[in-house]
């Protein structure tokens, strides 16, 4: 009984002086913190998350409020993180803000990191300003690798379709050489 009343005893001791000692993070902490996690989510991207954006964004020149609004906006898109996180990669923030708040769709971003091009951001910008996003400045010209415009793609030449006969005909041969229904002895 003694010897339970004394762990207890030195187990609360221990445990009050623990609390006592310890303090909330501080700026010091937080940095290291953000830079493990940062590091963290550059070695495994399929790790990203909303916040991790939202954070890069910030990092990448983007307002607070307007980050918070792509990240948001990208969630009720049904647009994963992970996509926004390559698009990030391969393009910029300012090109994000403007496909994510435009209303691509997620398959459309995913072409678009694919063949490494990116849609036409002068038309897209009017969309994005019309549903939120405040658009200011130049038009947007930076990118991390070089980025094609227009992957120059045209759809395969394919044959003629064949002619559309009336019913009745055959091809080759006149309409006025069939007889008609009604004529020559055809019962109608």
């Amino acid at each position: 009984m003694i010897t339970m009343t004394l762990v207890i005893g030195l187990v609360s001791v221990a445990l009050l002086v623990a609390c006592a000692t310890a303090q909330p993070a501080g700026d010091r902490g937080r940095e290291r913190s953000a830079a493990r996690r940062r590091k963290f989510v550059e070695h495994n991207p399929t790790h990203v998350n909303s916040q991790d954006i939202r954070l890069q964004l910030v990092r990448d020149g983007v307002a607070v409020s307007q980050a918070s609004f792509i990240t948001e906006k990208a969630a009720d898109d049904g647009i994963k993180p992970f996509t926004m996180w390559l698009w990030l990669q391969q393009f910029d923030a300012e090109a994000l803000g403007i496909v994510v708040a435009a209303d691509v769709t997620h398959r459309d971003l995913l072409t678009h990191i694919s063949n490494g091009t990116v849609p036409d951001l002068e038309e897209l910008k009017l969309f994005a300003s019309a549903n939120g996003l405040s658009i200011a400045g130049p038009p947007v010209r930076t990118a991390r690798r070089k980025v094609l415009v227009d992957s120059g793609l045209t759809a395969p030449r394919r044959m003629p379709l064949p002619p559309i006969y009336e019913p009745g005909e055959w091809p080759g041969t006149p309409s006025d050489s069939l007889p008609r229904l009604g004529e020559k002895g055809l019962a109608a």
